[in-house]
């Protein structure tokens, strides 16, 4: 096998980014949008020792699980990857990838992996979306990029998202109109990132760009303001400083009869509907009884924090973030919330000295980025021998990885309850519930 040669091989499984697996002779080869039980054409890419790669030219045998993808730019665009699997398919597939992965990478194998919470309606679900500016000759486009590129590979003025809030796109319209029309004073606006609170419908539009002609792009905010129902609009220039350029500089969300004041670089999820269950299990899981002690690492605007304390004694959020911590205090006052306090600081330091000087905490909840929790966190839990822990991941690989340390030293993995919060591509949130 080398590169250029035409193959035709059967499609076994899906790897963790949704591309197509099988074999010939006896190397692996991965195919983008091809399904399992698929027959297939196609042309070799690239070869490596272990494993090739390939491009689909055609469909011998469908899938039973293969649907017609609503979206023209499926393919072009990196912002979706199973448009073209079953709804109930990509459930599947995503269960079987928290099982697998922590089977392989975690080494644990008596974990129950519960059935994964899916959406009854799984379109438009996404309240944020961070759109590129390119330049077609003298014309701005905006759009989403393609996959591994930073070539616009859909253009929301020609088709609107499938998986944005209908309200987002709208605005993207609208948006991208105006930016064509005064393309001549917009230079140095590299991206523009669109944020909705479902639950009140405020918007904040974000600017991005380093430009010593920014102060032009008022007529654009301008009309902008004018034509659509906007709360806020805010620029983020060079080292992420921020400047309100209309309104407030910030959206109020709701969630579950909780208040949250949101700013242009708060971390908030993406996906109301699914947020809302992801917490609640993790109430189920923290079990709380009025007289608890809990600490929540990596807290962000204090999300998770908030809804642990209207159960619990005592809640303490740790973030690096002095924005997030400043606004994580704002919405514990507004929601009367007096027995949560915040600190600033890396969770692998924060943790640590507060396990060691506070005493102990009846429970620990971790949220980490994708990249997971340090190795000094981890060990931290284990030497303060916490007997409770809740893991919040966006990651499969790295959950598995760091719920393998934690097993090794004396916990016992209950429970891992998989999320949808992203139908329609390879990516699932999971939350695991740890004892000693």
């Amino acid at each position: 096998m080398q590169p250029g040669q035409q193959i035709v091989l059967e499609i076994t499984d899906l790897n963790h980014a949704g591309e197509g697996v099988g074999r010939f002779s006896g190397l692996v080869v991965f195919i983008p949008f091809a399904l399992p039980g698929e027959r297939v054409r196609a042309r070799v890419t690239e070869m490596k020792k272990s494993y090739a790669r390939a491009r689909l030219e055609e469909i011998l045998s469908p899938s039973s699980g293969r649907v017609l993808p609503p979206c023209p730019s499926f393919g072009s665009c990196g912002g979706c990857q199973l448009l073209h699997l079953d709804y109930e398919h990509q459930l599947h597939f995503k269960n079987k990838v928290v099982e697998n992965v922590l089977l392989r990478l975690g080494k644990l194998t008596e974990v129950e992996v519960k059935p994964i919470l899916g959406m009854e309606n799984p379109w438009h679900y996404r309240n944020k979306v961070r759109l590129h500016v390119a330049w077609e000759g003298r014309k701005p486009v905006l759009g989403l990029y393609a996959p591994s590129s930073h070539v616009i590979g859909h253009r929301i003025d020609r088709s609107p998202c499938y998986i944005l809030d209908g309200q987002l796109n709208a605005l993207a319209r609208v948006l991208a109109g105006l930016i064509k029309k005064h393309a001549e004073m917009l230079a140095g606006l590299t991206a523009v990132s669109l944020r909705l609170a479902a639950a009140t419908g405020e918007t904040m539009v974000v600017l991005e760009g380093a430009s010593e002609h920014y102060s032009r792009w008022k007529r654009l905010v301008d009309e902008l303001t004018a034509a659509v129902p906007v709360t806020t609009v805010v620029r983020v220039g060079a080292r992420g400083k921020e400047e309100v350029l209309y309104g407030e500089g910030h959206i109020t969300d709701s969630l579950d009869g909780l208040s949250f004041r949101l700013s242009a670089l708060s971390f908030y999820q993406v996906n109301p509907v699914q947020t809302s269950r992801l917490y609640r299990k993790v109430l189920e899981y923290a079990s709380l009884s009025g007289r608890e002690r809990v600490i929540d690492a990596y807290c962000g605007v204090g999300t998770i924090t908030l809804f642990l304390a209207r159960k619990a004694a005592q809640v303490i959020g740790i973030e690096i973030s002095p924005e997030a911590v400043a606004l994580a205090s704002v919405n514990a006052a507004q929601n009367g919330l007096s027995h949560v306090s915040f600190v600033k600081g890396a969770a692998e330091e924060v943790l640590p000295e507060l396990l060691a000087r506070e005493g102990m905490f009846d429970l620990v909840v971790l949220d980490p980025p994708r990249q997971g929790v340090k190795q000094a966190a981890l060990e931290s839990l284990v030497r303060a021998q916490v007997p409770r822990v809740i893991y919040v991941s966006c990651n499969p690989a790295t959950l598995a990885r760091d719920l393998g340390f934690l097993s090794a030293q004396g916990y016992r993995v209950q429970e891992v309850q998989p999320v949808d919060m992203f139908p329609h591509t390879y990516h699932v949130e999971c939350v695991a519930y740890l004892c000693r």
